[in-house]
């Protein structure tokens, strides 16, 4: 029941990364979530810094913020009571540390990073940039021309911003006179009275600049779009072009001393020099995902950080990188629980398994399997997975190992739900179903009256299912799916919409969730349908109940929402991960 959400996914340049998280109580007041796939995280880490020797501290996307304190062997998540993004930080001391990011948002810190408390900034901007010389004295600079100015830590915040709007990426002083920042289009600033007027340095950039790095008091290096790095060995007088044998942009660098340094950038790249950046060489990093930022220690720790989670460590001046992630980073559609244990499918053809209610999951072998979209079990034992191609697989070891079932129509297969006495009915493409009554040995097929996509079907109770799909379409059956009458939504506004996904409580009870953020609700076996007020137009994936009353859906970019009166209503929670919830699944009182 996946494809149409999926799409829309990638038209909205969103991913539907494996995101595992469970929510302490479906209610409104209780809204604490644990990560727990892939681990540390899975949103796009900024920025890197180092409060001493191991001690690591990393900010990123919604509030994330990790740290080491073993030179990033291992890692935990601090709280940083926000949601927002972080794009920068800063670190004066092993104590004393901001961080900056949307919506204006500066916080620091005063314990290196275990607590953090946000400051007034006095602007709803991106603060995309910061650097602090003192516990005292700061900068930071972002979008419209932003400039920022501290002499007292961050209590007050003074406005230095520059006269035109520009999109201001980094900056740093050589004093409390002289200082440079930078932006899109190759603009550089230069102040030489302390941030009172900022003046334009004419280069001829090939690239925009994204960083600019201090070396020692007379070299620093700017790199950016298109490969560019420039370096400069008299404070910023004069300036020269470096090769650095990649066109792709440069994000962030950083040296050991004056001759050892890196640069990351988009695309996975690394590029290292031992000559102080005069020649630059790449060395496999062992992934393709934009990398953001990297730091290394005085004896040849590093570590690179980048977006999806992305956490690399090296222990050989950076001549070879390990993921520090642990986890898949497969896009996963469908996720199951019979008591404690669990199943999530994903598009390649992998299934993830926890033994233990979610807290750890492991890699279960799917042979033959191109694209999972949905999985069903009969109990903790048997079930049965379907996906492209028409494929249809089952098991009998509660999912450690799957047979392939022979099946005559290869249509996408999109849903598959199982009842009592080894019946299950899956639906897919062209409005063609398949059900088994041997639990999953044996298939037979047929076609709706319709042929439209099947999207979701759910198991009523006794021999009664219900199937939705494209336009709007439902079907139901009372005899295993030997019959199938349609069913006419009537009295409700649905016009337009694509049905997603179907679930039920009991035979009376359920719900269906859809496009345009349409949610049914149904008290009389999906009879007679009512809409719930949703206040969205995006696509819900999927829905599903612990209860009569309280229920959760969950959509596109982070979309999460609650209900606690069966449907009517909903409430839309603040965003835990910048990526597209595909599937939701209720477990007693927990999700």
């Amino acid at each position: 029941m996946r494809d149409r959400f999926a799409s829309a996914l990638i038209r909205r340049g969103s991913a539907a990364t494996l995101l595992l998280i469970l929510l302490c109580s479906m209610s409104l007041q209780a809204q604490t979530w644990t990560w727990k796939n892939p681990l540390p995280h899975g949103v796009t880490n900024n920025s890197i810094q180092r409060p001493e020797g191991d001690h690591i501290v990393i900010v990123g996307d919604q509030g994330r913020i990790i740290r080491s304190t073993d030179d990033g062997v291992t890692w935990d998540l601090t709280e940083s009571n926000t949601t927002i993004s972080f794009h920068d930080q800063s670190f004066w001391d092993s104590e004393y540390g901001w961080a900056c990011g949307e919506d204006g948002i500066i916080s620091r810190s005063t314990d290196g990073g275990k607590t953090w408390e946000r400051q007034n900034t006095g602007t709803t901007k991106r603060v995309y940039a910061i650097n602090f010389f003192s516990r005292e004295v700061g900068w930071a600079c972002g979008v419209g021309g932003l400039i920022l100015y501290t002499s007292d830590g961050g209590q007050t915040w003074l406005d230095r911003s520059y006269d035109k709007p520009f999109f201001l990426r980094s900056i740093y002083f050589d004093d409390d006179k002289r200082g440079w920042t930078m932006g899109w289009n190759g603009l550089i600033l230069e102040t030489t009275n302390g941030g009172t007027s900022w003046l334009t340095k004419d280069f001829d950039v090939p690239g925009n600049p994204e960083y600019i790095y201090y070396v020692n008091d007379r070299v620093r290096f700017i790199c950016g779009g298109n490969g560019l790095m420039l370096k400069t060995v008299d404070r910023g007088e004069d300036w020269r072009m470096i090769e650095t044998g990649t066109g792709v942009t440069l994000i962030s660098m950083y040296f050991v001393g004056d001759k050892n340094g890196w640069a990351i950038g988009k695309g996975g790249v690394i590029i290292k020099t031992t000559d102080g950046g005069e020649s630059w060489e790449k060395v496999p990093s062992g992934t393709s995902k934009d990398l953001m930022d990297v730091s290394f220690s005085e004896y040849g720790t590093g570590i690179v950080l980048g977006v999806e989670g992305t956490l690399l460590r090296s222990t050989d001046w950076g001549d070879t990188w390990t993921s520090v992630s642990k986890g898949s980073h497969a896009s996963y559609y469908q996720i199951e629980f019979e008591g404690s244990n669990g199943w999530a499918i994903g598009n390649d053809g992998t299934m993830q398994y926890s033994a233990d209610a979610g807290d750890t999951w492991n890699s279960v072998p799917v042979s033959d399997a191109i694209a999972l979209n949905d999985i069903a079990m009969f109990d903790a034992k048997k079930g049965v997975v379907v996906g492209y191609g028409g494929y249809i697989a089952t098991t009998a070891d509660g999912g450690m190992s799957w047979q392939a079932a022979s099946v005559q129509d290869k249509f996408n297969i999109n849903s598959v739900d199982a009842g009592s006495n080894g019946v299950a009915i899956a639906v897919g493409n062209e409005g063609h179903y398949w059900r088994t009554s041997d639990g999953g040995a044996t298939w037979s097929g047929g076609t709706l009256p319709e042929q439209v996509r099947m999207l979701g079907i759910a198991h009523r109770g006794d021999n009664c299912w219900l199937a939705v799909g494209d336009r709007q379409i439902m079907y139901r059956t009372c005899d295993n799916g030997l019959t199938w009458t349609k069913v006419e939504i009537v009295n409700t506004d649905v016009q337009n919409s694509d049905f997603l996904s179907v679930t039920f409580l009991n035979k009376d009870i359920g719900w269906v969730s859809g496009t345009r953020g349409t949610i049914l609700f149904t008290d009389d076996g999906g009879q007679n349908w009512g809409k719930g007020r949703t206040n969205l137009f995006l696509p819900l994936a999927d829905v599903d109940f612990s209860d009569e009353l309280n229920g959760m859906a969950v959509g596109p970019e982070g979309t999460v929402l609650l209900s606690n009166n069966g449907g009517r209503t909903w409430t839309k929670l603040d965003r835990v991960a910048d990526v597209g919830l595909m599937s939701v699944h209720a477990t007693g009182k927990k999700v």
